[in-house]
């Protein structure tokens, strides 16, 4: 028996839109045994996160079996927990996957290489973003080439925190998606093309003070933030703090603001408690996550 964890996982990072994710301290845990017989038993000792239609951890499962023609293994999950909060932009889905690519692996004793979990994770998540960095952990940068994943990992700076702002309520991606025009003029592409670049240089030299231009985005936050009740308020707020900046996590409605570790005023400035604000938030302060998933032998 194996205990499978997952973290987290926060895409975009502003500019960088369907290529950009990071591995965050939150997870999602199973445990899986493997059965002498076919009996497939899932199990949830408490309350369930998901409905059984949309149970992402075996539905990986089972596609990564019926890929190698192992649908006949039968198996023994364990559904342990998970503090990954559903439909926040926080890769709950992605996390699910994960999960259950690896508890696949271990019922076909070790066959799939982490690489061809993430090609697999990729083909059902519908991009990289965020299963990238649930497997491998860190910052990740990842695209598609001809049916393939490529990627690269980077080391995300030990002195940034991250300021994570989670609402009451959720917001589909594919109401998020749907809310993106299907066409870009030359000026928003090269607006992104130079944020993105400025922001990759930045984490990687610590010029931590190009991070208020390079979280900033044309592609999709202009668009989602209408449909994220109360951001307009949470954005003042931020901005009035010594916050390098703040973007949207994934699809939302999860908001980040990014801060220096040594800074004290943040807390000071937020007010969650405003009238204003319609809906209740919670804020969180999350480390980066730099191991991916992580497999543990119980016997």
């Amino acid at each position: 028996m194996i205990k499978i964890k997952v973290p987290a996982t926060t895409a975009n990072i502003g500019p960088g839109f369907d290529t950009l994710g990071l591995a965050l301290n939150l997870y999602q845990e199973i445990t899986v045994d493997k059965a002498a017989d076919e009996h497939k038993i899932v199990e949830w000792p408490t309350e369930k996160w998901v409905e059984d239609d949309d149970n992402f951890v075996i539905l990986a499962l089972e596609k990564a079996l019926l890929k190698k023609k192992m649908t006949h293994l039968g198996y023994h999950i364990n559904m342990l927990r998970s503090d990954i909060p559903i439909s926040r932009g926080l890769g709950s889905s992605a996390a699910a996957i994960v999960a259950g690519l690896f508890a696949a692996n271990y019922l076909m004793n070790d066959c799939m290489s982490k690489n061809e979990i993430l090609e697999i994770a990729t083909e059902l998540e519908g991009h990289p973003d965020n299963v990238a960095p649930a497997i491998f952990g860190n910052l990740v940068l990842a695209t598609t080439l001809n049916g393939e994943t490529h990627f690269s990992s980077i080391d995300f700076p030990d002195d940034l925190k991250l300021n994570v702002f989670i609402p009451d309520f959720k917001l589909s991606t594919s109401m998020a998606r749907d809310a993106l025009p299907n066409h870009y003029s030359r000026p928003e592409c090269i607006f992104n093309i130079s944020r993105v670049s400025f922001l990759i240089h930045a984490l990687l030299t610590k010029n931590y003070e190009h991070l208020p231009l390079a979280l900033s985005d044309k592609i999709h936050e202009p668009y989602r933030f209408p449909l994220i009740e109360d951001s307009a308020i949470i954005r003042e707020q931020i901005g009035n703090s010594d916050a390098y900046g703040m973007f949207i996590s994934g699809a939302g409605p999860t908001l980040i603001a990014l801060v220096h570790q040594e800074d004290q005023t943040f807390d000071q400035i937020i007010n969650l408690t405003d009238g204003a604000l319609t809906h209740d938030w919670k804020l969180q302060t999350l480390d980066v996550n730099k191991t991916g998933a992580i497999i543990e032998i119980l016997e």
